[in-house]
């Protein structure tokens, strides 16, 4: 009997650890300290920031966004004229760009590698990125790095 309520107290322990950790990333990216511009918001283009994840080893972040065009079907360009600039003021800039499928009232999700490392230590946010999606010019100002260990062989 004792060993049942250790497995069950165990077994709590580790659901309780990892909701935690999730409702504490979705308390990060409700944050009202990240500002979003997006000039063709409800006309042309919807934009939602999904997170920004850095490798804590690589030291180096992830932006995960997603878009719903909201014009006619047509390919739309992501990414270029990409330029970040973190809490020390380094920039980290670019002109990587994807193209994707975007179907009228669709979401397409993306993902930017952002240019150059940070020591995980000193950043904890981005204080500004700013790239194209199309013919709009996104901005995001404060912008939170969730830094973890990305384990790459999945």
């Amino acid at each position: 009997m004792r060993k049942l309520f250790l497995l069950l107290g165990f077994a709590m322990v580790v659901m309780l650890t990892v909701s935690c950790g999730t409702i504490h990333q979705k308390i990060k990216y409700s944050s009202k300290d990240i500002q979003i511009s997006n000039p063709c918001e409800g006309e042309d283009l919807d934009f939602k920031l999904i997170s920004l994840i850095g490798d804590k080893e690589e030291q180096t972040m992830v932006l995960n966004c997603r878009f719903i065009n909201r014009d006619v079907n047509k390919e739309i360009r992501v990414g270029g004229n990409f330029v970040a600039y973190d809490t020390e003021g380094d920039e980290h800039s670019g002109n990587r760009t994807k193209e994707y499928t975007a179907k009228t009232d669709k979401k397409v999700d993306f993902s930017i590698d952002i240019p150059g490392k940070v020591v995980p230590r000193k950043v904890k946010k981005m204080a500004v990125i700013t790239f194209n999606i199309g013919d709009c010019r996104i901005e995001m100002r404060n912008v939170p790095i969730i830094w973890k260990k990305i384990d790459k062989e999945k």
